[in-house]
């Protein structure tokens, strides 16, 4: 059983799914969003998690139908909506999902899935020892590649930027400038033709950047992940607000920096 098990991680269509997952969320979402990419991680994750269990359990192939088809149409439906409002209560990162019984499409991959690991498939690599060292990391691929599709892509890193003292002067094109300076070393290039004073916006490397002065001493900063994969793009949308913050602190005094109540 085991051995089987080890031995999918390291066959084609396995490896091809495994890819299919991570290059889809990380790149063909966000390059060319609609019908397509946004099934095709469903069926390429259902695949990831199908053929080592077919693999490991080939006499329960029936039950393992129930329970991943049991588990994807809870997950796609409004009943797993509290369970997922628990989470993002507890932990840092946001998980979402589209309620879309139209994705049940995906539970099509099963069959196939169930008739190549009953197969007896040989695996890509000969070699017993360096299957069982690649194994682990394709594990570890796998696993982080299934959790990323299950985050949200619009987790915002969002803050305003103040004045301490109303009647002290507020330097909006030092405010400005530092943004764009900040902006522009992360990669980020102008989204749209805006006047410079009043609004701006960036977007570049899975992150789009804009700020907006909502008055004389107050400006709204909005930054949050664009397209892809959130598990990692969140990470640069948070790091990008803490440089802009503390290249502000560093350059100006007498400002302060307001983040959102979380939400609930």
């Amino acid at each position: 059983m085991r051995s089987r098990a080890i031995a999918m991680f390291t066959t084609w269509p396995f490896v091809a799914a495994l890819a299919l997952l991570i290059v889809n969320d990380a790149l063909l979402k966000q390059a060319y969003p609609g019908f397509i990419t946004g099934k095709l991680s469903d069926f390429a994750g259902l695949a990831v998690v199908a053929l080592p269990l077919f693999a490991a359990f080939p006499q329960r192939a029936r039950a393992i139908y129930l329970a991943l088809g049991g588990a994807f149409l809870w997950w796609k439906s409004p009943a797993s909506g509290a369970f997922i409002s628990y989470m993002n209560e507890i932990q840092p990162l946001t998980i979402g999902r589209t309620v879309d019984f139209g994705d049940l499409i995906a539970l099509t991959v099963l069959p196939p899935c169930s008739r190549f690991a009953a197969s007896g498939p040989r695996s890509a690599v000969s070699s017993d020892a360096l299957r069982r060292w690649l194994s682990p990391p394709v594990l570890v691929a796998a696993l982080l590649g299934v959790m990323a599709t299950s985050y949200s892509p619009s987790v915002r890193k969002d803050f305003e930027i103040r004045a301490l003292e109303s009647s002290a002067p507020f330097p909006r094109d030092g405010i400005v400038e530092a943004i764009t300076q900040v902006a522009r070393s992360r990669g980020l290039k102008p989204a749209k033709a805006n006047p410079p004073h009043w609004e701006g916006a960036f977007e570049g490397r899975g992150v789009l950047l804009t700020y907006t002065f909502k008055g004389a001493t107050e400006v709204a900063v909005g930054i949050q992940p664009s397209g892809g994969s959130a598990i990692y793009k969140e990470g640069k949308a948070e790091k990008l607000r803490d440089e802009i913050k503390k290249t502000l602190s560093l350059r100006f005094n007498g400002l302060e920096f307001i983040d959102p109540p979380p939400s609930r």
